[in-house]
């Protein structure tokens, strides 16, 4: 049983306004890590590899965002 869709133009500018926000919360995250990840010296390899799965987080959590407003449409 498929469910009824929203029509309100409230819920989709609501969800349009938390989409762009988390798309640019993950794209902070992944810049984030990449600054980490390529800005030290490498005598922290630990932070070299936290800035890597930073960086790794902040592009799954936008390509889950896109899917989130591909099955929204």
């Amino acid at each position: 049983m498929t469910e009824p869709k929203d029509i309100s133009k409230k819920h989709f500018y609501v969800s349009l306004v938390k989409s762009i926000w988390r798309l640019v919360a993950g794209g902070l995250l992944a810049w984030g890590g990449y600054v980490l990840w390529v800005a030290n010296d490498y005598s922290y390899i630990f932070i070299a590899e936290c800035g890597f799965f930073l960086m790794l987080s902040g592009v799954a959590f936008i390509l889950a965002e896109i899917l989130g407003i591909v099955e929204e449409l």
